[in-house]
């Protein structure tokens, strides 16, 4: 029985040393570290650019060119011939022109108001302007009926000088800072003018007629543009404008004379000049908001 108890004893014993040197032998797994805490990504802070505003009155000025369409026209003064030296009549008409299209410098300012609705921006706007084109012609001619012969001149200026307008604009915000536009209103401008003529038949009859004038028409005038921002309260623009005065006429009276018994025969007893004077215009300017 001692014996027993003794040798369940040492069994233990060498159980026990075993499992130890088991289980130093056995590897230890590493617990995960936890990953370090992150503190949230801040925002990258973007360049701050100043809000734009197109509301308030605007001044500056402008230069560029201009194309005018001087047209002009007198579909014939006369004098009529008598055929052969008898009684039958030739009254052949010159007719007379000028077509011309003269470009010309243009230099003029502008003073308006805006207001500024979301991305559109409406408002009004008044401007003057100087431009110099004149255009002339003359015409000489010579015609025979039979034996008798009638000499003809004609000379003719027409000119556009100053001119003005009072305007809408509507455009749209392409950019806070980019503003495309319409534009249309009344437009003014003084068209100078004048015509001569002079026509006869030698030792029969003459007559001849000249006037001046200068006027100040009223049309229309239409047309777009494009403004962008370029330093604080300055703005850039580029502009096309069209702008028509109208069709009209002048009248000048002509001077009869006859030298025969047998010129008491129809004449033209005046000159009718029609006009229609128009231009186109491109302006590069710079104006102010205050």
């Amino acid at each position: 029985m001692r014996w027993s108890v003794f040798a369940g004893a040492g069994l233990l014993s060498v159980l026990a040393v075993s499992g130890s040197v088991f289980a130093a032998e056995l590897p230890v797994q590493a617990r995960p570290k936890a990953a370090p805490a992150r503190a949230p990504a801040r925002p990258v802070a973007q360049p701050a650019q100043a809000p734009s505003n197109w509301s308030g009155s605007q001044v500056g000025g402008f230069n560029g060119a201009s194309n005018m369409s001087n047209s002009f026209v007198e579909p014939g003064s006369f004098l009529c011939i008598p055929a052969g030296g008898g009684f039958a009549l030739n009254c052949v008409e010159t007719p007379f022109q000028i077509k011309r299209d003269p470009w010309s410098y243009t230099v003029g300012a502008f003073v308006g108001y805006n207001w500024q609705l979301g991305n559109y921006v409406v408002g009004g706007e008044g401007d003057i302007a100087w431009k110099n084109a004149q255009s002339t012609n003359s015409l000489n001619t010579f015609v025979c009926s039979g034996l008798v012969c009638r000499s003809e001149s004609f000379n003719g200026t027409i000119k556009q000088n100053w001119d003005s307008s009072i305007r809408a604009r509507g455009g749209f915000l392409v950019t806070p800072w980019t503003l495309i536009y319409a534009t249309g209103g009344v437009a003014f401008g003084e068209v100078k003018g004048s015509f001569g003529y002079a026509a006869q038949i030698p030792g029969f009859s003459q007559t001849s007629g000249a006037a001046n004038w200068s006027d100040t028409r009223v049309g229309w005038t239409v047309g777009a543009g494009a403004e962008t921002v370029v330093a604080a309260g300055w703005k850039a623009r580029v502009e096309y404008r069209y702008t028509d005065f109208g069709e009209y006429s002048k009248t000048i009276p002509l001077s009869f004379s006859c030298f025969a018994v047998a010129c008491a025969v129809p004449n033209s007893t005046s000159a009718i000049v029609n006009l229609h004077p128009t231009f186109h215009t491109i302006r590069v300017g710079l104006g102010y908001n205050f």
